[in-house]
């Protein structure tokens, strides 16, 4: 019997394709089964499973292979049914890549084809560069990866799932940076989907790789079509970070991440003080992401908790003595800010602890002669300072007479 083809047209999309040279023993069939196992059907067959999702066609005697059943399980080489169906993982120190002698670019990892392999040590080499974040421990009082959770995976999956692979053979890579992680994958955007499309966050229900998408999908890799970019966006709100951005330039699409907060933090001095307070997680988090004041919109916003769950908060916060209201407009909006006391010695931590924590790198210890000489004071606002720095549990004292000095404590290590 000869096998069909069936016909390319422009509205045909390249994985639906059959692969004429193909046949059934060219694809790893137990990888197959591993690899849809997620795809509640207890006792599918792999043939089974892979003509159900639209994979192979035809029958035992005449089985037709579609270029998506050979990018996901195509046997070794597998480069021969696509060469650039792998992944590559990438770190660059600083923010930009440097050629020549001064190469900044380390070599992370390789996740070779099929994607049913690749996928896979894909994300498995993008997890284990995920550093723990201080900009975000320094705002939300918690350890917290780079990248929330599910973003960076988002990310990956997509563009392995909707790249071109028709009319490039280049691989999907990653690229970490120091504020930044880029990850691009060849080919433009899918007919009738713009970057504008993207950045609104919106779901776009678009690709040109059907058969893929099922597939990945099935293996529990991705979720309903169209349903990552918003979960994407929310993701990153939640933590406060940048929203994702995307470039489609020179024949490679790239979404970018961003690790730094879109609000300004405190430093460790105030993070500790405010740690102290007694207050909950939301009201701490308005105070170290906006120390210098904040409106009820901005506690919202921050905390994305209801309005009257947001007017409790910051009445206790006022109750408390930690901030006042000040009316600066003629709408009768107002505005919180630290109360005086609070406010005077926040700013006398921002300039004190980041030098003290510099002096404990190089010393053990610290006396009150190098206090003088650290910041040009006398020595009875010397003797104040470091009282205060041992109220606030910045410092221990130690020794007695001309042999005190002092120890730095957690408010100094953190």
């Amino acid at each position: 019997m000869q096998r069909r083809l069936i016909p390319r047209t422009a509205d045909l999309e390249y994985g639906k394709h059959i692969r004429p040279d193909a046949g059934i023993a060219d694809l790893d069939l137990e990888l197959a089964q591993s690899f849809l196992a997620g795809a509640d059907r207890p006792g599918e067959s792999a043939v089974d499973a892979l003509r159900r999702l639209g994979l192979i066609d035809g029958d035992a005697a005449d089985w037709g292979i579609t270029h998506a059943a050979l990018l996901l399980f195509g046997r070794p080489p597998a480069r021969k049914w696509h060469p650039g169906a792998g992944i590559r993982v990438m770190r660059v120190a600083g923010t930009a890549r440097i050629l020549g002698q001064r190469q900044s670019t380390t070599w992370i990892g390789h996740a070779d084809p099929p994607l049913a392999r690749a996928v896979p040590k894909g994300l498995q080499l993008i997890a284990e560069q995920c550093r723990q974040s201080e900009p975000l421990l320094e705002l939300l009082l918690a350890d917290m990866p780079e990248y929330p959770g599910g973003v960076l995976r988002e990310a990956l999956v997509n563009a392995v799932a909707h790249r071109d692979y028709e009319r490039s053979n280049s691989e999907t890579e990653v690229v970490f940076f120091d504020d930044r992680v880029e990850v691009s994958s060849p080919g433009l955007l899918a007919d009738g989907v713009t970057v504008p499309d993207l950045t609104s966050g919106e779901a776009v229900h678009a690709t040109r790789n059907p058969l893929l998408v099922n597939a990945l999908v099935a293996a529990g890799h991705m979720r309903a079509q169209g349903s990552g970019l918003p979960r994407m966006f929310r993701a990153m709100k939640e933590s406060l970070l940048t929203e994702p951005r995307f470039a489609a330039r020179g024949g490679v699409f790239t979404i970018t991440l961003h690790n730094e907060p879109e609000v300004a933090t405190a430093g460790p001095g105030w993070k500790h003080v405010v740690g102290g307070l007694g207050i909950d997680r939301d009201q701490k988090r308005v105070l170290l992401a906006r120390p210098d004041g904040f409106t009820r919109d901005e506690f919202l916003r921050l905390n994305a908790v209801p309005a009257g769950h947001a007017d409790r908060r910051i009445r206790d916060l006022v109750d408390r003595g930690i901030v006042k209201p000040e009316f600066i407009d003629d709408d009768g909006v107002p505005a919180y800010y630290l109360t005086s006391d609070l406010d005077s010695t926040r700013w006398f931590l921002e300039e004190r602890v980041p030098r003290l924590r510099k002096h404990f790198r190089m010393r053990s210890q610290l006396r009150s002669a190098d206090y003088r000489e650290l910041f040009e004071v006398s020595y009875p606002v010397a003797r104040r300072e470091l009282g205060l720095l041992v109220e606030l549990g910045f410092l221990r004292e130690g020794g007695r007479g001309r042999s005190t000095h002092y120890l730095p404590t957690a408010g100094l290590r953190k």
